[in-house]
């Protein structure tokens, strides 16, 4: 449980926020919030890959009977849809997070929408911090996923299907309009997979700019669980660079004789540094 190669700038926040910040009920489920809806947004484009093939069906009933109820079709497009939303919901606690934390600064509202608008145009508190600002500035994605984002709230399911001569997976959306035309992407999945690298580039610049400014003081870290024992160490958040950062807690009680031992204790440097002081 205790891998800090494998973090990203927000698993490293949630870990270690809280010997800087006293959040609200409400903002310690924004941190844990930004991590899960990201990870439910995966999960659902995993799914949606494993539904591309039931598309075929759809095809057949229309080659069969000449029409189709298109139910896979709405079914992937369901799960896509979903995508959007989680990740928007991600960038959205992501938001409540700064909010909650620089929430002494004029020009800081509780809306991600205004959040963002404030910023682009300049009204917002000069003194606001200057990489957050850039981190928004470059989000020049933000208005258009945010306008799909706020019309799938509100209008049915669309539609998907595959090209036979590429192969590619098109999206339509006759309720969605860019332009007074019907939102047509002729790739969803090459467009989802952009949409995930911005949005994850932008939490990523963002929680690497409050870690920056966590206090450096060390704070319990679950190593991991064996046999239903938990094993612990005390790490600062400039020392959780990889496996070997802290100084291991839980040997005062695993050295003993009759207690299970560390299986990684012989090459952990956090246990060496607390037997040697």
């Amino acid at each position: 449980m205790y891998g800090p190669e494998q973090w990203g700038s927000l698993e490293k926040f949630q870990k270690f926020y809280s010997s800087t910040h006293s959040l609200s009920d409400t903002g310690k489920r924004s941190v844990s919030g930004a991590i899960n809806h990201f990870h439910k947004a995966i999960t659902l484009q995993n799914l949606a890959i494993k539904l591309i093939p039931n598309l075929e069906e759809d095809e057949k009933e229309l080659d069969q009977h000449g029409f189709s109820r298109a139910v896979n079709s709405s079914e992937i497009s369901a799960v896509i849809e979903g995508i959007i939303l989680e990740l928007y919901s991600s960038l959205d606690c992501t938001r409540k997070v700064v909010t909650e934390i620089h929430s002494n600064y004029q020009g800081v509202p509780d809306s991600t929408r205004k959040y963002f608008q404030n910023i682009k145009k300049g009204k917002i508190d000069p003194n606001f911090p200057e990489q957050l600002i850039i981190a928004v500035n470059e989000a020049t994605w933000y208005n258009g996923f945010r306008m799909i984002r706020d019309e799938l709230t509100h209008h049915d399911t669309g539609r998907c299907h595959k090209d036979r001569d590429t192969g590619k997976i098109r999206y339509i959306h006759s309720g969605i309009k860019i332009k007074k035309e019907s939102l047509i992407i002729d790739d969803i999945f090459e467009k989802l997979n952009q949409t995930f690298s911005e949005v994850n580039q932008f939490i990523e610049r963002v929680f690497k700019y409050l870690n920056t400014k966590l206090n450096n003081e060390p704070v319990i870290q679950i190593c991991g669980i064996f046999e239903g024992r938990a094993y612990t160490r005390f790490v600062s958040p400039h020392d959780a660079t990889d496996f070997h950062g802290g100084v291991c807690e839980s040997y005062k009680w695993f050295d003993l004789e009759g207690n299970p031992t560390c299986k990684f204790a012989a090459q952990c440097g956090a246990y060496n540094k607390a037997k040697k002081t």
